[in-house]
């Protein structure tokens, strides 16, 4: 029975290698089987994003920039620029839609190339502060400056685009970046102070005041300024192939605006995006 069964196989195994090779058909020469083939990441590209912009507001320049509008050429303004704020620096948060295209140009496998990113504010980020003080300073024996005093101050920062030049390493379908870019962005600023300037007289003996030598007299001053701000952009982030014509991307991007009458912007962007590769 063995032998048999020994002679049967014999005869049917020329019939099953047949059968085998019908259904694994051979391989290309010089390929072997493995991890699909890297990534070609040359080229024009181009998709859509969104997230989240933070931006911190601060307006210490722009108080002392009101304060010598207020006390040009009057004796109280030391004693007006030392104490004069507006507020903490307030901060804000809006998401974001936005779109990018660009274009690669490969060196082995380090890629360069430029972007161009618009990114589309759901509502302007804006930074409201305001706050209300008193300062009295002796100018002499028997006389002393005294000024009560009201600032506000609203800065918005609205969209913004960025012009960059990344510079990333590929591994096969994924390709880390930095970026470093000049950032185009709308803004907005205004801001008010109002005091009273009233010259005290004091007691030489005690320094306890006895009456008013000048005063009261309103000090005030306003600014309000709209238009295009400019700045710098530094950025990291990675794209993901997916497939052979579409990538995902995860970004973060740090902006910083230039003074703007004293005031200034910085702002911090989380995004996530989705593109095709042409």
């Amino acid at each position: 029975m063995r032998f048999a069964s020994l002679v049967a196989l014999l005869i049917a195994a020329p019939t099953l290698a047949s059968a085998a090779d019908y259904m694994m058909p051979p391989l290309p020469a010089g390929r072997l089987p493995g991890p699909a083939e890297d990534f070609n990441w040359g080229g024009l590209y181009g998709g859509i994003h969104a997230g989240a912009t933070t931006a911190d507001f601060k307006t210490t320049g722009l108080g002392k920039t009101l304060v010598n509008d207020a006390y040009y050429n009057k004796t109280a303004l030391p004693l007006a620029e030392s104490m004069v704020r507006l507020g903490e620096n307030p901060s804000d948060q809006q998401m974001h839609l936005g779109g990018f295209v660009g274009y690669n140009m490969l060196f082995d496998d380090a890629v360069v190339g430029f972007e161009l990113d618009y990114t589309h504010l759901k509502d302007k980020l804006v930074g409201a502060s305001s706050i209300s003080d008193a300062a009295r300073r002796a100018s002499s024996t028997t006389l002393a400056d005294a000024i009560d005093y009201t600032s506000s101050a609203r800065s918005q920062l609205g969209d913004y685009a960025i012009f960059k030049l990344r510079g990333g390493y590929a591994f096969g379908r994924f390709l880390p970046y930095a970026t470093l870019g000049a950032v185009v962005a709308k803004q907005r600023l205004s801001a008010q102070y109002t005091s009273v300037y009233n010259e005290l007289t004091l007691d030489p003996a005690t320094g306890a005041i006895t009456g008013v030598n000048v005063g009261p007299l309103n000090r005030n001053a306003s600014v309000v300024k709209s238009g295009y701000n400019y700045g710098g952009a530094i950025g990291v982030g990675v794209d993901w192939a997916v497939l052979d014509n579409v990538l995902l991307r995860a970004e973060y991007q740090h902006i910083a605006m230039a003074s703007y009458k004293g005031a200034t912007t910085s702002a911090n962007s989380f995004r996530l995006g989705a593109g095709v590769k042409y």
